[in-house]
């Protein structure tokens, strides 16, 4: 059975910056690893956030289609790129598709979002690395839980769900809070295994600022977590939602 590249979160990792690094002192290989959307596949071209197009010059799994999202590695020779391009031919390797979905209002909906536990979001609530911003509208989530193995068929019973109430939300309030939900058909869930899931909130924007006038100032995003890391059973959840806030830059 394939086993899926499970990436572990980098610190270090940011939307928008480049943390070039060369093979060695004097080499021209520029090397890099960021998040991206398919909008070709004759050959894979992935569009960053911040406006780099990077094209494949190798050949990459087929299972790649025109707007899938993925965490990507790239490398190439920066004697053979301009500064500043926007276009680029590199090597690349993909770590990870990244599954991709719109908020849910549950006002509307009420279905039941949630069975099991997460480990935690990034690397914790207390840390600096939390979720990232993709854009003005998406969110980022470094999710780290536990698996039957790391395969395919694992990962498929595994469903994240971002949710909201818009009628939470009053005309005073200045953070907009958002939960995010795990559910799973699987049993005996004992590997630890991290991936990226990527959130449309475009639509719950829309409706906090229609209340309050503004766009918020915050982010909140509150998870039920376990209190033992060998077990995803909500019976063991912590005592308190998880709590986890990034500032909201975009202003316009």
């Amino acid at each position: 059975m394939k086993q899926l590249k499970f990436l572990m979160v980098a610190v270090t990792l940011l939307i928008g910056i480049s943390l070039t690094s060369c093979i060695g002192e004097g080499d021209p290989t520029v090397t890099n690893v960021t998040f991206g959307q398919i909008t070709s596949i004759f050959p894979i071209v992935i569009k960053t956030p911040y406006g780099v197009e990077y094209t494949a010059t190798n050949s990459l799994e087929s299972d790649l289609y025109p707007g899938d999202y993925v965490y990507f590695q790239y490398s190439y020779n920066s004697d053979l790129v301009e500064q500043n391009a926007t276009k680029i031919d590199a090597t690349i390797t993909i770590g990870e598709k990244i599954t991709y979905k719109p908020a849910v209002n549950v006002s509307d909906k009420g279905e039941d979002f949630e069975s099991v536990t997460i480990l935690q979001v990034g690397n914790g609530p207390e840390s600096n690395f939390k979720f990232l911003y993709y854009d003005k509208s998406k969110i980022l989530f470094p999710v780290m839980f536990l698996m039957k193995d790391l395969s395919k068929e694992s990962l498929n019973k595994h469903d994240f769900t971002l949710v909201y109430n818009e009628e939470d939300v009053k005309a005073d309030d200045s953070e907009i809070v958002f939960y995010l939900r795990h559910k799973s058909s699987e049993t005996e869930a004992k590997q630890r295994a991290s991936a990226y899931k990527l959130f449309d909130i475009n639509r719950a924007l829309e409706q906090f600022k229609a209340k309050t006038g503004n766009k918020p100032t915050k982010v909140v995003v509150y998870t039920n977590e376990t209190k033992d890391n060998t077990t995803d059973a909500l019976d063991k959840k912590k005592d308190e939602l998880t709590k986890y806030e990034v500032v909201y830059e975009f202003k316009d």
